[in-house]
């Protein structure tokens, strides 16, 4: 029983992993900029995309403490 758990956790995690691999390795190939080199445009996309990482995590944890 206990292999058949840890046998579910890491496929569970191993699922999980995967995007934020994927989104590791696409950040990585991104060019390193000065923050004073980047358009308003971009960093509006950059606080954009904060900003729904964040609710994409603490909504659902919201959800499972508060409910």
């Amino acid at each position: 029983m206990d292999d058949f758990v840890g046998f579910l956790l890491y496929v569970v995690l191993s699922i999980l992993g995967w995007p934020i691999r994927t989104l590791r390795r696409w950040l990585d190939r991104q060019p390193h900029r000065d923050p004073s080199q980047v358009s308003t445009l971009h960093k509006i996309g950059r606080l954009s995309f904060g900003i729904a990482i964040t609710v994409a995590v603490l909504a659902p944890l919201d959800w499972l403490i508060f409910r």
